[in-house]
């Protein structure tokens, strides 16, 4: 079984040995538990750019979801171990009542009749902005040395949505709740813990993504521990590898929903995570996520903290490491240039695209929307094949151009972006690339087929019969069962299957599941040469735009002179 406590819905699947899908449930909080008034699955918080989430809420959700595969026929008896994945907003903070009840499950009565409210000293927070926790941010980067070396040892520069500064602004926020916490988990061992009725220990990868995990050492770095909180050792769990067990399940759900006593419980991970555990053959693979949010994901057996973006623990290859890119500037605008030119008709827009030739005839916009990470830089930069980039007009550009090139435009210039940005880790792009697309707009093929030609590489889309992070959860869960009983196991059956084989690792182990990938586009024949001076200019837009933006501020906000002076 696979379970991914997401941020709108709680899902599952139960796979045979085969990896054939047999089972799956979903539970969406806003439908299904209308009493706790989420929307998109959060609650607003009482600060700007503050959510915050009810755990109790995600304590029903696994009750209800257990029934409604009970309900479907599913016989949980024959499941033998479980793997979960969870996404990364918020923290749980245990109290000494919560830790009790925990441990004192009873099947007398539902989980959330047992794990209320008292259990937590605080909701599950998070926020979105890092502005709000700017001072932590600076306050955990001054206690190692500066934010270079923050990077270096956690793989991350501390900001909004790591839990290290979240933990850091929960202290300072609420002083009184976190001396009554006991302890803190990730949304990940939550979830474990849950299935365990004990405290779970936090996975290297998901623990990745806290700036508190040394991630050459792994282990929790003490001088960032300090910094982030009093006593914030005594509130951790030692981190785990991903693929170590966590524990068997509880009594509860033995007697409740007739589980077998010793069903396997695998550490939980994050979803980005458990999305990579899905992919059979991760060589010479770029997982590009197209959503509001645009992400890439690269994994590496190289541990390079110098480069932009995060780095992580891989959760499958031992010693192995994964590079996380995310760009704020994605589907969203992609949606409102849609909405500006084609009046939101994704039909429309698409005819644009099939409309205007490969390269756009030279026409490139850049709309970073939003602050954007790699460069920092925002605002808007138009230019057409007549500007020269060492001209007064390359400064502001144009101010519009024909639909059909805004439409191209767009998508052009964040693939060369998002193209860029792989290119600069070292990675080479060549005819052995293979891209995979996932995420809301990976179903539109004219998106799919302008990524093909920038990165002059196939592009391939899963067509799994559920969530990839939900499937890579699962494949986890049936690789521990292979790992920790088929291979120690001296029946006449296992000795058969494996004779005196080897084990195998994770990656030989899942080439025996369904190939869920599905060629979507081929790069056109010589599109390189068309892209290549392209890209070229498009660098020189971004470092236009980035060096440009205290000048463009006075330009529009001060003296209409100083812009053309400076």
């Amino acid at each position: 079984m696979g379970i991914h406590l997401g941020i709108e819905k709680l899902e599952a699947v139960i796979l045979n040995s085969k990896f054939e899908l047999i089972h799956n449930a979903v539970i969406r909080y806003d439908v299904d538990l209308p009493e706790y008034k989420t929307q998109k699955g959060v609650n607003p918080g009482v600060d700007l750019d503050q959510f915050e989430v009810n755990p109790v809420m995600y304590i029903k959700a696994l009750h209800i979801l257990f029934n409604c595969l009970v309900s479907q026929g599913a016989d949980l008896y024959k499941v033998a171990a479980i793997a979960g994945a969870a996404h990364h907003h918020g923290a749980i903070y245990w109290s000494l009542a919560g830790l009790r009840a925990l441990c004192g499950l009873s099947a007398l009565t539902s989980l959330h009749e047992q794990l209320t409210e008292k259990c937590f000293t605080l909701r599950s927070l998070y926020w979105v902005n890092d502005d709000c926790i700017h001072t932590q941010c600076s306050a955990m980067d001054k206690a190692v040395g500066g934010a270079r070396k923050l990077k270096k040892i956690t793989g991350s520069h501390a900001f909004a949505g790591l839990t290290g500064p979240e933990i850091r602004n929960v202290h300072v926020t609420y002083p009184d709740e976190y001396q009554r916490t006991v302890r803190i988990s990730l949304i990940s061992s939550f979830l474990a813990s849950l299935l365990t009725g004990t405290m779970a220990s936090i996975d290297h990868s998901d623990g990745s993504l806290m700036n508190l995990l040394d991630i050459h050492e792994k282990e929790w770095s003490k001088v960032l521990l300090e910094a982030c909180a009093p006593e914030l050792a005594s509130r951790l769990m030692p981190p785990i590898a991903t693929n170590r067990l966590q524990g068997r399940i509880n009594k509860y759900y033995v007697t409740r929903w007739k589980f077998r006593s010793d069903c396997m419980i695998v550490a939980a991970t994050n979803s980005n995570s458990s999305l990579l555990a899905s992919i059979k053959d991760q060589e010479n693979v770029i997982i590009l996520s197209l959503s509001q949010h645009d992400m890439i994901i690269l994994p590496t057996m190289e541990c390079n903290t110098e480069e932009e973006g995060q780095t992580m623990c891989h959760p499958t290859i031992p010693n192995a490491y994964m590079s996380l890119f995310r760009f704020p500037n994605g589907g969203l605008v992609r949606e409102r240039i849609c909405q500006e030119v084609a009046d939101g008709s994704w039909t429309q827009f698409d005819e644009m695209l099939a409309d205007t030739p490969i390269g756009n005839e030279g026409n490139i916009a850049i709309h970073f929307d939003e602050m954007e990470l790699t460069p920092k830089a925002q605002g808007t930069l138009r230019w057409d094949s007549a500007i020269s980039e060492l001209a007064t007009e390359a400064l502001t550009g144009r101010q519009r151009f024909e639909p059909r090139f805004e439409a191209r435009a767009v998508i052009e210039a964040q693939m060369m972006h998002h193209c860029g940005i792989v290119v600069g880790t070292g990675l080479i792009i060549d005819s052995n690339t293979r891209i995979i697309a996932i995420g809301e707009h990976s179903s539109n093929s004219s998106i799919l087929q302008i990524v093909a030609d920038v990165f002059n590489a196939p592009v391939y889309r899963y067509e799994m019969p559920a969530d990839p992070r939900l499937m890579g959860a699962a494949y986890r869960a049936r690789y521990a069962f292979y790992e920790y009983r088929e291979v120690n196991c001296n029946c006449c059956k296992c000795k058969i299957r494996h004779g005196s084989q080897p084990q195998l690792s994770y990656s030989e182990f899942i080439q025996n599941s369904p190939d869920y990938l599905k060629l979507a586009c081929e790069p056109t024949p010589n599109c390189d040469k068309i892209y290549a001076p392209l890209k070229d200019r498009y660098a020189q837009m971004q470092r236009q735009l980035a060096a440009s933006k205290p000048i463009r501020e006075a330009r529009f906000e001060d003296d209409p002179n100083a812009f053309r002076q400076l």
